[in-house]
């Protein structure tokens, strides 16, 4: 989309006279003035039509619409700390005088916060679109003029008046603890007394403020998700409204300071040359952990360190628990060395007469930690830098929201002892530590970091054993909203890892969200809300009904649904023993799906043995991506059965009765449009078929000179080259057809191998023959 379309779009209507006035720097830049004596069209992008009268205007200009978005913005800026004062002087100064409460009229002092989050939501948008546009319009203008540089200009301008500049954190952390004042008015009303438009979240009974945790049958589950930079700020808003923001107060008086911003937090991730974790953790194993290094704000102002380990239980996939030490940093190398396990602190810890079974529980903790370490030979690899935004209501964590961003992702390894990134004498990066860089840390080399380009929302939700609806359903709008992009299973480490050692050979397994990376993760709200729609209307239901109603439809008339309720244990209006179905249904409907494309695409036989499914298995668990972190202990054999039970009726299925102007593909899907290919895809294909060429061209010479070279009676000689005649062209005629089945799998997007090494083994087993032919014929 042309920047000038997304402007008029997403420009906030009240303020369009406020924002800069892009197609006007755009005129001065490209369209004529012929009453002026002034170029036409066509010669204007000519730099050398290009006067210094038309670079004064169009300067003067850009400088004019840059003070008028500097003066607006810091009077909104100005405008909404004034109203959030005036909301807070309607507060009593004692907030658990109920007398004083019941003068505030809570129903338009939360209209009033509503406006005001809505302003600054606003606000943050308008500065990010003038500051783009600006940076937009100056960069047409040095493409199209290289002559007059303004780019250098627009940064010095903008020092001056920093309209970017401002941070939205001290308005966000008011306005979050007038929203938690709304709360805790509400939590105190009688049932009867609160308004029914209120959610879950702002009305919330004392009783059940309590986290949940107490209870064994509680589990929490994490939700991951992507967030554009252009929905970060709606996000924050939509969520200040429900959940209040924790602040980080570094100080030790304890004094609570509203100006200090979001926190940003170092981690240094551990593994081994042969990055066992990071694979372990890809491929979802049993034996997943991590263990990582991590601290708030910069090292040189020597913060508190901790060491953690995660690791799942080897009994439940579902329960991952957390070790965590505190270190200094003095000890760390140590302690990675195995020269030290935290003697100090326990020594400590016993003189302060603490409970024995503490102490012990330390104990162990230093040694699994310091063990799993020394055992498996890590050390650090990789750092991620980032600030945290983090939302809980206090005392409360059935719901508990981070989001991270501004992530960068440093490499931290001294692998290749030649050229060792870090000191291989210390464990962290004097260079980043002791300069106190700072985002984007742009003086570190390009191979060396990876700027993550999207916050990672991280939501946890307490459920109960058995309990698949997501509460409070605030929470739900916000994981099906156009504001997000699912991302399961991300991971920090794992991306950085794929990112910075791909090109170095050390890994071979990437994950599966490497391709949405180049796609725009953002989406039209109207279409958003189409799909929840259909979701809601389809989606939450359970599939068998979805299943039993296909069985009654006239597309799929030969009961071969039915015979697939059947296969999962369900009776027509009686659901089956073990509840819902929809995981394992799910699981069959991908193998079916994965086997119909197989066979449109013709790389299985409509007749082959049932035997070949168990290879087939083995092949899929060593693939990574969701598919594989969805397995459970046994989801193998059902996923197994099913496949039987697809290849018993595949042929019955086959025979299903289409809708009338319907007709069963020929080809996928993925396979149609026009085919996005790297260039090095291309070039190295055109690189394999030269080498054959130059094959050719040897063995040519070689039959021509040996041919040629021979008398006439030389018989011998005769044969050899005849044979070479025939080797030469076998390696033409396989070169070229080589060359055209690899152009046609790229351009179908076939997953096929593209290996070939029959060739190569023809050739080097023919020119083995006739030597030996030689040497025996001459003897």
């Amino acid at each position: 989309m042309l920047f000038g379309v997304k402007l008029a779009n997403e420009m906030y209507k009240p303020w369009a006279t406020w924002y800069i006035d892009y197609e006007k720097l755009k005129r001065l830049l490209k369209e004529d003035d012929s009453q002026n004596g002034r170029s036409t069209p066509k010669d204007r992008h000519d730099p050398l039509l290009w006067t210094e009268k038309d670079e004064s205007s169009f300067v003067a200009a850009l400088d004019a619409e840059l003070e008028k978005v500097y003066e607006f913005e810091s009077h909104k800026y100005a405008d909404l700390k004034d109203k959030i004062a005036s909301i807070e002087s309607q507060i009593p100064a004692d907030t658990d005088d109920s007398a004083a409460a019941a003068a505030v009229d809570f129903d338009s002092f939360e209209k009033e916060l509503d406006s005001t989050l809505a302003e600054a939501q606003e606000l943050e948008k308008f500065t990010r679109l003038n500051y783009t546009g600006f940076f937009k319009i100056v960069k047409k203008h040095d493409r199209l003029y290289s002559k007059y540089s303004v780019r250098p200009l627009l940064q010095v301008r903008l020092a001056a008046l920093p309209f970017n500049s401002e941070d939205y954190s001290p308005i966000l952390f008011k306005l979050s603890s007038l929203y938690g004042y709304v709360r805790d008015h509400r939590a105190r009303l009688p049932p009867q007394e609160v308004p029914a438009s209120l959610t879950l979240s702002q009305s919330v009974p004392a009783a059940a403020t309590q986290a949940p945790t107490s209870s064994p049958a509680t589990t929490f589950k994490s939700f991951k998700f992507w967030v554009h930079p252009d929905n970060l700020m709606e996000v924050k808003t939509f969520i200040l409204r429900h959940l209040p923001l924790l602040i980080y107060n570094p100080q030790s008086d304890k004094i609570l300071n509203l100006s200090t911003p979001d926190p940003t937090i170092t981690t240094l991730y551990f593994d081994n040359p042969d990055f066992q974790l990071y694979l372990e953790k890809l491929e979802s194993r049993e034996t997943a952990a991590s263990v990582r290094l991590r601290w708030y704000g910069k090292l040189n102002s020597h913060p508190e360190i901790f060491i953690e380990r995660k690791y799942t239980d080897p009994e439940d996939k579902e329960v991952v628990h957390e070790q965590r030490i505190p270190i200094k940093e003095k000890y760390v190398k140590a302690f990675i060395d195995g020269t030290y396990s935290m003697e100090k602190t326990i020594r400590k810890m016993r003189e302060r007469n603490a409970p024995a079974a503490e102490v012990e529980k330390f104990e162990k903790v230093v040694e699994e930690i310091q063990s799993y370490v020394r055992t498996n030979g890590l050390q650090p690899v990789l750092r991620a830098v980032y600030s945290r935004t983090a939302f809980q209501i206090p005392d409360d964590d059935r719901v508990r929201i981070s989001i991270d961003n501004d992530i960068d992702l440093i490499r931290e390894d001294a692998l290749d002892s030649t050229r060792p990134i870090r000191d291989p004498e210390d464990w962290h990066r004097h260079d980043i530590d002791d300069m106190g860089l700072e985002h984007p840390f742009k003086t570190i080399r390009t191979g060396e970091i990876c700027r993550f380009p999207y916050a990672v929302l991280d939501i946890k939700v307490a459920m109960r054993a058995g309990d698949k609806k997501i509460r409070p359903s605030w929470v739900k709008d916000l994981m099906s909203s156009h504001l997000v992009k699912e991302a399961p299973k991300f991971s920090k480490f794992a991306h950085g890892v794929a990112m910075l050692f791909d090109d170095e050979e050390y890994i071979n397994v990437l994950p599966y969200w490497l391709p949405e990376l180049e796609k725009d993760i953002r989406r039209d709200p109207e279409q958003a809300y189409a799909e929840e729609l259909n979701r809601k209307k389809f989606g939450d239901q359970p599939l068998d009904l979805s299943l039993k109603a296909l069985s009654s439809s006239p597309v799929q008339g030969n009961g071969a649904v039915a015979s697939l309720l059947a296969a999962v244990g369900e009776q027509p209006g009686v659901h089956g023993r073990n509840g819902s179905i929809a995981i394992s249904v799910r699981s069959f409907v991908d193998e079916a799906d994965r086997q119909h494309q197989q066979i449109i695409r013709g790389d299985i036989d409509e007749d082959e043995d049932d035997e070949d499914s168990s290879d087939s298995d083995e092949d899929e668990r060593e693939q990574v991506g969701v598919s594989t972190g969805r397995r459970r202990k046994n989801g193998k054999s059902r996923s197994r059965s099913y496949k039987s039970w697809f290849k018993r009726h595949r042929k019955e299925s086959d025979k299903f009765k289409l809708p009338p102007g319907v007709e069963r593909p020929k080809r996928l899907l993925t396979q149609s449009g026009q085919a996005i290919v790297e260039p090095k895809v291309w070039l190295a294909n055109e690189r394999t078929f030269n080498k054959w060429l130059q094959v050719t061209v040897l063995l040519s010479a070689l039959t021509f000179g040996l041919y040629n070279a021979a008398g006439k009676y030389n018989k011998t000689a005769h044969r050899l080259a005849y044979m070479y005649f025939v080797l030469t062209l076998f390696s033409g005629c396989w070169g070229y057809g080589v060359y055209m089945y690899r152009v046609k799998a790229i351009q179908m997007r076939s997953g096929k191998h593209l290996d070939s090494p029959v060739g190569p083994v023809v050739v080097c087993f023919a020119l083995l023959v006739a030597i030996i032919l030689n040497y025996y014929m001459e003897a």
